[in-house]
Parts: structure tokens; C-alpha cells; sequence
């Protein structure tokens, strides 16, 4: 959350309708969407039901995306510091498991879209290797199914000896090198 946070907070303000890498989504798609995750792990560590649908983006991001990221992430932390709210038990696309187990697998998606957030508004785009080699394997296991459901674009071609960061964003349809 902190790398995702840093390059939120890096966007020139005239780089918010910068396009990304998303087909179809500028800079500011991609933080509302973001904060929007954020959202959705706070209901459902607090067991409330989730929208029906998708929200735009855009409002999600609001006037000030930085100040909305930062409120909608205490709130989400908040939430799965209260007691037993790791422990719950959720159902997803892909399966059933606790909140804990959800939260464990969710750097992928903000590794994957802060890498968007600073292609699109042209910052250094490198990721916490730290973080990229368990999120490398958790896109090995999800990304077909993610492709199955329409969420993740085909995959990319990268060289045989491309790093993990490469490969991680390659699995997800992102191609490194542009």
C-alpha cells in the first residue's frame, strides 16, 4: 500500500487523464479503482454486503485522490484490526477463505495496477521485489482463471531470462517494455 501510495501521491496534476495501460482507463481510472479494492476489503471484513455494481471510478477518486485513498485506507485498516475480522469467512470468484487469506493475495492487484498508475502519468514504474516474487506465484495460480472471467488481459511475451517483475506484469497482460 505504501509503494501505491507514493506514486498516488507523485501525480503531476496535469497527468490525471494521462492514459494507462488499462485499455479504456486513464491515471485517475486507475486510482479510483484502487480505492475502490480498498472499499470492498473493508465490507467484507465488516460482513456487509458489497455494491451490485461496479462504481465510476472516477467518483471513487474524487476531487483529491491522495486525501480519498488515504481516508478510504484507514477505514479498510480499521476494519481488519477489529477482532475477528481476519477470521471471517468470504466467498470469491475463485473460491471460499478467510479475509486473512484474501488480504495475503491482494499485493498482486496493487503491484499490478501501481505499475499502471506510473506508466500512465510517467514515473518510475520499478515494484518492491520483496513483494513481486509471492505475487509473481499468486498470478501463476490466478491469472487463467482471471483470464477465463474476462479481468486479465492475454498474456504477454517476454524474453526467457525476463525478471520477476516482468514476468508478474507480462502474466497479467501488461507488457514491460513499453
Amino acid at each position: 500500500m505504501d509503494g501505491f501510495e507514493a506514486v498516488l501521491a507523485a501525480v503531476p496534476a496535469d497527468r490525471w487523464l494521462s492514459p494507462s495501460p488499462c485499455a479504456g482507463w486513464a491515471a485517475v481510472d486507475v486510482a479510483g479503482h484502487v480505492i475502490a479494492g480498498l472499499s470492498v476489503i473493508e465490507l467484507r471484513a465488516a460482513g456487509r454486503p458489497l455494491p451490485q455494481d461496479d462504481p465510476d471510478w472516477r467518483v471513487v477518486a474524487g476531487t483529491d485522490p491522495v486525501m480519498s485513498w488515504r481516508a478510504v485506507r484507514a477505514r479498510m485498516m480499521a476494519e481488519l484490526e477489529r477482532p475477528g475480522a481476519l477470521e471471517r469467512r468470504i466467498r470469491l470468484a475463485f473460491g471460499e477463505m478467510t479475509v486473512c487469506e484474501w488480504v495475503e493475495r491482494y499485493p498482486l492487484e496493487l503491484l499490478v495496477h501501481t505499475w499502471d498508475l506510473a506508466r500512465a502519468t510517467g514515473q518510475a514504474a520499478a515494484l518492491d521485489a520483496d513483494l513481486v516474487g509471492p505475487a509473481l506465484e499468486t498470478a501463476r495460480q490466478m491469472g487463467p482463471r482471471g483470464r477465463e472471467m474476462g479481468k486479465v488481459g492475454p498474456e504477454a511475451a517476454v524474453a526467457g531470462d525476463a525478471d520477476d517483475q516482468s514476468r508478474l506484469l507480462a502474466l497479467f497482460g501488461r507488457d514491460p517494455a513499453a
